[in-house]
């Protein structure tokens, strides 16, 4: 990434005006309302159409009680606790509290399914807690205290998807295998500026972006890029046909296939050299992908 930014930044604005961006951004865990976060949209220009979903209680209840737990109780010897759920009907979802004792050859030596629970009652919105130990009462009752926070606020892994989201309307290409780092064309220019200032006003938010000039360098260098995104679509359609992916995770890879077509328009006046292996590969992803979907159909 150190030689991509080097050389993207030392050419001298009179050689021509920037063909796109380099851009990236992070965020660490962090919590936000609803309200805040239609707000952040609002004021950072990208809108309040990029809002997520409304927090539904069973995915905030389930998230609560998501996590595991491992104490040792003698040596070579720990108990596991972690949440199971058993039951979920229109009138409640029970997600029972199980431990486990285990040695460190991985051999179970005793095994309780119900050591507490916590029952999420749909129609009052209240979480009902039991247990039989002192370790259970603390973990069941640490699982209700996050339920009432998640039900109240969105987390990292959701502002992520809208970020991502967002990014993905404007065209990008990776230049990273790794990914992290994406190339955004110049006529996106005050969308990614909306996507900053929405991402820097977030608590734990970080995004920058660097200008590409019009140098053959530079767009040598975004060709190779996009013909190796081309390349990875096209391997991502057909491995993910061939090893028979379920169904949301197959449709996830075409989705981003059709994404990647329909972009390559907005790399036709920047991409070098011949442009027939280029649009060999978008006819070809246009083809899997249309056979992927013929095939899902059936």
């Amino acid at each position: 990434m150190n030689s991509i930014l080097k050389d993207a930044v030392v050419v001298p604005a009179g050689q021509g005006d920037a063909i796109g961006f380099l851009t990236w951004n992070s965020l660490s865990n962090m919590l936000i309302t609803p309200d805040d976060l239609k707000q952040k949209l609002i004021d950072s220009g990208l809108g309040e159409g990029w809002m997520p979903n409304a927090i539904r209680l069973p995915d905030a209840f389930r998230r609560a009680t998501s996590e595991k737990f491992k104490r040792e109780m003698s040596p070579g010897v720990y108990e596991n606790y972690m949440f199971r759920e058993v039951a979920s009907t229109s009138a409640f979802v029970q997600r029972n509290l199980v431990c486990e004792t285990v040695d460190t050859k991985g051999r179970r030596l005793n095994y309780i399914p119900d050591v507490g629970s916590l029952v999420l009652d749909r129609k009052t919105e209240k979480v009902d807690a039991s247990y039989v130990s002192s370790m259970a009462q603390q973990l069941v009752s640490n699982a209700a205290l996050q339920f009432d926070i998640f039900r109240n606020n969105y987390g990292s892994t959701t502002l992520r998807t809208v970020i991502t989201n967002a990014l993905k309307s404007m065209s990008p290409t990776p230049v990273r295998p790794s990914g992290g780092v994406y190339f955004v064309p110049a006529q996106f220019d005050g969308n990614l500026d909306a996507l900053i200032r929405f991402i820097v006003s977030l608590e734990k938010g970080e995004a920058e972006k660097v200008p590409v000039m019009n140098t053959l360098d530079m767009k040598n260098m975004v060709t190779r890029k996009l013909m190796d995104h081309l390349r990875s679509t096209l391997a991502a359609c057909e491995n993910g046909v061939e090893n028979q992916l379920k169904k949301n995770d197959l449709k996830a890879i075409l989705e981003d296939a059709k994404n990647v077509v329909s972009n390559f328009k907005d790399y036709e006046s920047i991409v070098t050299g011949n442009l027939q292996e280029m649009e060999a590969y978008v006819a070809l992803i246009r083809k899997r992908v249309a056979e992927a979907l013929a095939n899902m159909a059936d």
